[in-house]
């Protein structure tokens, strides 16, 4: 009898598993990520460095015994302008997902509760099936863009007149810092902040540590320790973590790798006398010599999504200062349930919230309705916009529209295409982040506010106004001057 069961569960399973690569591989699920919407190519680096080592809480892992809060390497992908590299042997565009594979079929896998190995080996199949043929348009360690501009010009390079010049030495380049929300990954938001990149700024997306993530791994000492989501019951301390506890750390954490992001753009672009050591496994380096004088360490902006964007306003907390010289920051869909967020802000602040984000309103811890407790952080700072984009949803800052689009469109019900989205995004973002250099407001930053109490207000008084690429949104909250 169980002998029967064996060979019908062979069989079945087998037909099963062949039904499922011949669907995926006969079926167009996924779709290429589009190319930058600037007139800069993109490089693309992923680096992992060595920081200076500490423990941000003694929290020790129950699996392992192992400390769950342990700083010791920082691990960025950086995307930036760049001009056109000479032929080399050199992959001309990094794989989407990271490598290896099952680190992040077994991250997710874990995230949800599945501790089975041949169960997690299933994520991982979906996890090939769905992004193993996907790359992240870019050069892989190209040459920064060069600060001459006859340079560019033996490169045929196409730059718009009214885009960002470059090509003088006193106009460096912009640095943002972007951390990305909960179960997210450094490249999930690829095609956001590499177009950003293509406008003229250098871009350091960071690989969080903090076990917010499906799973990463730190190379340190010759050897590898891997980091997967953590939940309070992986945990041990004393006293025992609250659940509110658990974000508070991993937001200190993120904050310590901010800062530690800020810190090795000041040390490239100072070209220190100690070498980088770029400690990813098979990932090049030839390029950072370059950024040596090219990077402006008085514009750095922080940026992030969901709990990310809750990191970034912590961030902003008594910046700017010595160690945070931050002067703007951008947050798409501040958490709801990642803990309070931090008022204390004194620099302009760009808050862009999805459709979904905003319609969908809940109790946010005692401070009321989290759309006003928004509202009136961003009032607060009296330099901030506030605006809602009709038709999106929470993940549609992400690469996940543009790669799995009618996936994405059944499982968020949005209204909005994913592409249009990201590039009202990008462009918005392109112009707070110009407003920053400049003063000056162009495309939505120019508005009057047209739905001062969003959903929490009349109907008939949600105005909206046209984006770039004929979206609606909703303006909240504009500067007081």
């Amino acid at each position: 009898m169980m002998l029967g069961l064996s060979r019908n569960f062979l069989i079945y399973g087998s037909a099963t598993i062949l039904f499922l690569i011949l669907a995926v591989s006969l079926t167009p699920i996924t779709s290429p990520l589009p190319p930058y919407t600037g007139p800069y190519e993109v490089g693309i680096l992923d680096l992992e460095t060595e920081v200076e080592r500490r423990t941000i809480h003694p929290a020790t892992l129950k699996e392992t015994g192992e400390k769950a809060f342990e700083l010791e390497t920082l691990a960025i992908t950086l995307y930036y302008p760049s001009a056109l590299p000479p032929l080399s042997s050199e992959p001309w565009a990094r794989p989407w997902l990271p490598q290896p594979l099952s680190l992040i079929g077994t991250g997710y896998a874990r995230l949800i509760g599945i501790r089975f190995p041949p169960l997690q080996s299933v994520g991982t199949f979906l996890l090939w099936a769905l992004g193993s043929k996907t790359v992240i348009p870019g050069v892989v360690d190209a040459p920064i863009l060069s600060a001459d501009p006859d340079d560019v010009e033996d490169l045929g390079k196409v730059v718009e007149k009214n885009g960002p010049r470059l090509g003088q030495e006193a106009e460096k380049l912009p640095l943002i810092v972007f951390t990305h929300g909960m179960a997210g990954m450094s490249q999930s938001y690829s095609h956001y902040l590499g177009s950003i990149a293509s406008h003229g700024y250098m871009v350091a997306a960071v690989e969080h540590r903090d076990g917010s993530g499906p799973g990463t791994v730190v190379h340190v000492d010759g050897n590898q320790r891997y980091v997967w989501h953590m939940k309070l019951d992986d945990l041990e301390s004393d006293p025992p973590l609250s659940v509110e506890d658990l974000k508070t750390v991993q937001l200190n954490f993120r904050e310590a790798e901010i800062q530690e992001t800020i810190s090795l753009f000041a040390r490239l672009n100072e070209g220190s006398s100690t070498p980088i050591v770029n400690l990813k496994p098979k990932s090049p380096q030839s390029a950072l010599p370059g950024f040596k004088n090219r990077l402006d360490m008085s514009a750095v902006t922080v940026a992030g999504h969901s709990y990310g964007a809750t990191g970034a306003l912590q961030a902003l907390k008594n910046a700017p200062n010595k160690d945070m010289p931050i002067n703007g920051a951008i947050m798409l869909d501040p958490g709801k349930g990642s803990g309070p967020l931090n008022d204390k802000i004194e620099l302009p602040i760009l808050v862009m919230q999805s459709g979904e984000w905003t319609e969908k309103q809940s109790e946010f811890y005692g401070q009321g309705w989290h759309f006003d407790v928004v509202k009136k952080l961003v009032e607060n700072t009296g330099i901030g916009w506030f605006m809602t984009l009709k038709g999106s949803a929470h993940p549609s800052c992400t690469d996940a529209p543009l790669i799995v689009p009618w996936i994405m469109r059944l499982a968020t019900k949005t209204t909005l295409n994913g592409r249009i989205a990201l590039q009202e995004y990008i462009d918005t973002s392109v112009d707070f982040l110009e407003f920053l250099r400049t003063g000056k407001k162009k495309g939505l930053l120019r508005e009057d506010i047209s739905s001062p109490a969003g959903p929490l207000g009349d109907a008939e008084k949600r105005g909206k106004v046209e984006g770039s690429h004929g979206a609606e949104w909703e303006v909240h909250v504009v500067p007081s001057q």
